[in-house]
């Protein structure tokens, strides 16, 4: 079963300006962001239960080459990204808006 993946506007803006930040500090960094949150989204549609709850319903994705997890929970049949989350952020923030 392949699932349907949902990102809020939140998520979106803080997707595009991470990648806009990449680039800025290196031409086609921003590329091997958005290859690797791509390979994860699709981690994601394929099977969501593979990646730990760690808050409530809420699960985190962890990247493995930048600072960052993507935040999601999953919702029937579908999975909502929350968030685009840098790992040096205050984890107390993760969910501010979310819950």
């Amino acid at each position: 079963m392949t699932f349907k993946l949902e990102i809020t506007n939140l998520a979106e803006e803080e997707y595009s300006s991470t990648f806009h930040y990449y680039e800025e500090q290196q031409p086609g960094l921003g590329e091997k962001f958005e290859k690797e949150a791509d390979y994860l989204m699709e981690k994601l549609k394929q099977n969501p239960y593979l990646f730990q709850r760690k808050y409530k319903h809420y699960r985190e994705a962890v990247f493995k080459r930048f600072p960052y997890f993507i935040i999601y929970e999953i919702i029937d049949s579908s999975v909502i990204v929350h968030s685009f989350f840098h790992a040096n952020r205050n984890p107390k923030r993760k969910l501010k808006s979310r819950t």
